[in-house]
């Protein structure tokens, strides 16, 4: 319990040290909810988040999100907090450390880190390599290395494409998971992206002593970020999860403001 209120305690720190700076840089904040229905039983999820960007421009940039979701039919609340440092025109990091509040179902906590190079004479190709620990309740964990590529191309155009290797453990259970994507990215005006992903999954808990284990699945989704006047607009998104176990039929809808 001590454990639990420090990792929350230390997460609303932070934020607390950010959000009076949030007047002197530029950067987003949003808020919303989302809905998703489940198949064979499974119930919906149902949650609320709020979440933000400061720093664009600059050679730091933090990111945050908060959620408070019900799912599986348990209540969970789940806090991210990261940041992405230049280090220099070509290359840049990554790092974040997440955590919730009880539940069964999402990560007891989770960080990430990775890196990435800017390649070809214009920087428009970008490497990324990273890492990724996840420790959850039941007692598992889950360790993967991933690789992405992401082309910028002219006419705000984006394609993205990655795969990963999971480990799961007990049982040195694993998993690959691939994705391709595409984006339509002009800022200020509209941001689409469509996003296909499939493979293995290695451990997926669904309750206190239970998980789905070894099964293939794959996720097809869309994100829609709109600008409605100078400084704001709506985010929306549709999702579609398919194994062998469940579909999962869903999206968000929010809006944010841009300083």
């Amino acid at each position: 319990m001590k454990r639990r209120r420090y990792r929350v305690g230390a997460f609303v720190a932070a934020l607390a040290v950010v959000f009076p700076s949030v007047a002197f840089g530029h950067g987003w904040v949003g808020a919303g909810g989302s809905y998703y229905q489940l198949t064979h039983g499974y119930g919906r999820f149902e949650g609320l988040y709020v979440k933000g960007v400061f720093g664009e421009g600059s050679h730091t940039i933090w990111d945050w999100e908060v959620d408070h979701a019900r799912i599986f039919g348990y209540e969970e609340s789940y806090g991210v907090f990261g940041v992405t440092r230049t280090f220099a025109p070509r290359w840049y990091g990554y790092l974040s450390m997440a955590a919730s509040t009880t539940s069964n179902v999402v990560p007891k906590d989770r960080i990430d880190t990775s890196l990435s190079y800017k390649a070809l004479a214009d920087k428009r190709l970008v490497a990324t390599a990273g890492y990724t620990g996840i420790r959850f309740r039941d007692g598992h964990d889950d360790r993967s290395g991933w690789a992405n590529l992401t082309a910028y191309f002219p006419a705000h155009w984006v394609a993205m494409a990655g795969h990963s290797w999971v480990t799961s453990n007990p049982g040195a259970v694993r998993a690959q998971r691939s994705f391709v994507a595409v984006s339509y990215d002009h800022g200020g005006w509209s941001e689409v992206t469509l996003r296909y992903g499939w493979g293995t999954e290695a451990y997926l808990p669904i309750g206190a002593l239970a998980a789905l284990v070894g099964f293939r699945s794959h996720t097809l989704s869309v994100a829609w970020r709109q600008w409605l006047g100078l400084h704001w607009g709506t985010d929306l998104s549709a999702e579609r999860f398919a194994s062998p176990y469940y579909r999962q039929t869903g999206g968000s809808i929010g809006v944010f403001y841009h300083f």
